[in-house]
């Protein structure tokens, strides 16, 4: 079995193997199409081969747009992306491909895989418009093409927008801010520091800044790193989802987007919003008024609270209430630390090895390649590209490279995040909260590699569900706050003590507060996504809907001049279905209780990785978590957490 070498430093090689796999899979196309005969299960493997070719290219091809370090290469992964997303939508809308797989009749199949494959493809077919005529047809593959653009240029104008403040008191004006933050940022030949906008930066500068004036510098400036270009382009982005929406036959793209999810509605979904919102409102109101008298007492004119001082005052609660500093635990986080420990603990408690190569062609310098072997056998392939630098995605994510093929080819993945890097002079100090966000990428990591090369590619890597893709990783966030872990590999970097147990107690308890207020504000970004989708984009005007919808579910002011819709990726990526990050922390909430006694007790994650991840997309998720819960899962879990 094989993995697909990583992508070279050559725009012509990445364009000679991309367009050799398109033409791999244009053959096994034509020759799907033009064949005869076959039982339903023949006629569902066939067709199951048809992308076979391009499993591990076009995974490469969308890791050189958004991680390589040169801008000829992404450039031509960009045009790549192009023309596989013309080839699926080709193939989506195929007669003939559809003709012979329908009339296969997939629901006589005799093995049970198999016939899973042959409905749910039909069933995509038939949302993908392979039934109009053939005009409309055409009109569905231009319509798919310019999505494909506009949200390319979209995601790119949030890459390569970013913005810097300079701070002209220098270190004075940082005050509160760790001293290998000021260390790693000098100031400069007039005494000024210039700050950027990505992650690492913005998130200490809007959490420990006791300089209101800079911390609104930065929400100002990281709100708006994408403005003008993508005002102007959100909304063409929404009048072409709705248009080839109601040219597919629905109401509306969100009424489209969530037919195939667990929620199968925009109703659904809306309900399901309404009652997060109604459970955490209370707690939400009573946590900013708390926040607002704590700010008072500095300010005694306040009366609001503004949102580039959440975050900030969120902190500040957790240090009187719990006596419980963020800046405490970091120099227990060097980023060499924590992944290391992560890797540790995810051996442990999968049972697997992972094992460092270093003869793997690499994108970039500071990238590692790993493989897990399981039982002796190398099982999978991933890389770690975790350090930010110019021309890079900018926030945290996995991206599933190869999904695989059972007795043929592994799976592969990278993850793409934004953490300080452990040098000689700097130890790469992270916070918490990138700690959790560690464990959670690679909970998407484990389940796109554990459930990868099924016998159908249509089931290998994480192929469930849109609205439980988060259940895994939210779920491994849990890990992150466990002391018996944490103390495994959380050591001092100066002194290599472990991280104390009660420093560890009082993060936990901390971290609690402010969880209406986060669900709130969560169920404003999903209230966005959904409401922009959801209606006719004509004359729809994108700013004073954003502030409308702000203002109805948060009490806390849009700062004027501030475009947040304008950075928020997550209107291309996810469009209507933010709302997933909250579905997938139910169910998840519902899953930690089988783990209510140790977490890292073997039993239960070997019962884990066998009935969630490794299926990949045999089963409906809800099937999934039955055979791990042993019941449907609920919403109880979820709520009690919340409300407590």
């Amino acid at each position: 079995m094989s993995f697909t070498e990583p992508i070279s430093d050559d725009p012509e090689a990445l364009r000679s193997r991309a367009k050799a796999a398109l033409a791999a899979a244009e053959a096994e196309r034509e020759a799907f199409a033009a064949g005869t005969g076959g039982s339903p299960d023949e006629v569902v493997a066939a067709f199951d081969r048809i992308v076979a070719p391009l499993d591990g290219h076009e995974g490469w091809v969308h890791v050189a747009r958004n991680l390589h370090p040169s801008a000829d290469m992404r450039s031509a992964a960009a045009e790549l992306e192009q023309e596989f997303a013309a080839f699926r939508t080709g193939l989506s809308l195929d007669t003939r491909v559809f003709a012979r797989l329908r009339d296969a009749q997939p629901e006589n199949c005799t093995d049970a895989e198999a016939r899973r494959v042959g409905e749910r493809s039909l069933a995509d077919f038939r949302r993908a418009g392979v039934d109009l005529p053939e005009d409309q047809r055409a009109q569905v593959e231009a319509l798919q093409a310019e999505l494909v653009e506009l949200g390319q240029a979209f995601d790119r104008n949030i890459v390569e927008g970013g913005r810097t403040i300079r701070v002209e008191g220098g270190h004075a004006a940082l005050d509160g801010l760790p001293s290998d933050f000021l260390a790693a940022h000098p100031e400069d030949a007039d005494g000024a520091v210039t700050l950027g906008t990505d992650p690492a930066e913005r998130l200490a500068i809007s959490t420990f800044a006791n300089n209101d004036d800079v911390r609104r510098q930065m929400h100002v400036a990281a709100l708006n790193r994408a403005v003008p270009d993508n005002l102007a382009i959100l909304p063409q982005l929404l009048a072409k989802r709705h248009e080839l929406a109601q040219l597919l036959g629905y109401r509306s793209w969100a009424d489209y987007i969530t037919e195939d999810k667990m929620s199968r509605s925009a109703e659904e979904v809306r309900n399901f919003v309404g009652r997060v919102c109604e459970l955490s409102r209370p707690r939400a109101l009573a946590e900013i008024d708390e926040l607002t008298e704590l700010k008072r007492e500095e300010d005694p004119q306040a009366t609001s609270l503004f949102e580039w001082q959440r975050l900030y005052w969120v902190e500040r609660a957790k240090q009187k209430k719990f006596d419980a500093d963020g800046r405490a635990a970091r120099p227990y986080f060097s980023y060499d630390a924590v992944r290391d420990g992560v890797l540790a603990t995810s051996a442990e408690l999968f049972g697997v090895k992972f094992n460092k190569r270093d003869d793997v062609p690499l994108w970039h310098e500071s990238v590692e390649c790993y493989e897990i072997e399981k039982e002796g056998q190398v099982i999978a392939r991933f890389f770690l590209d975790m350090h930010p630098r110019d021309g890079k995605y900018k926030h945290a994510a996995m991206s599933g490279i190869q999904s695989g093929i059972a007795g043929e080819s592994l799976p592969q993945a990278t993850l793409m995040c934004n953490f300080p890097r452990t040098t000689a002079s700097d130890p790469g100090l992270m916070m918490h909260d990138s700690v959790t966000t560690y464990f959670h990428e690679f909970g998407h990591l484990l389940h796109h590699l554990f459930g990868g090369s099924q016998r159908f590619l249509s089931h290998s890597g994480i192929a469930t569900e849109w609205d439980f893709v988060e259940v895994p990783s939210q779920l491994y966030e849990e890990w992150a706050w466990e002391t018996g872990v944490l103390q495994k590999f959380a050591v001092h970097h100066e002194t290599g003590e472990p991280i104390p147990a009660d420093l560890v107690a009082k993060l936990r308890a901390a971290e609690e507060y402010g969880k209406g207020l986060h669900a709130l504000v969560q169920m404003v970004y999903a209230t966005i996504c959904l409401e922009f989708h959801d209606q006719d984009p004509a004359g729809f005007d994108p700013v004073p809907e954003m502030i409308a919808i702000r203002e109805r579910l948060l009490p806390v002011p849009c700062e004027e001049g501030t475009y947040m819709i304008a950075s928020f990726g997550h209107l291309h990526g996810y469009s209507a279905m933010y709302y997933t990050y909250m579905w997938s922390l139910v169910i998840a909430k519902d899953l930690r209780a089988a783990f209510s006694g140790d977490l890292m007790e073997p039993g239960v994650a070997q019962r884990y990785r066998l009935s969630i991840l490794e299926p990949g997309g045999r089963q409906d998720a809800a099937d999934l978590v039955q055979d791990f819960l042993g019941r449907p899962y609920d919403f109880s879990a979820f709520e009690a957490w919340l409300t407590a």
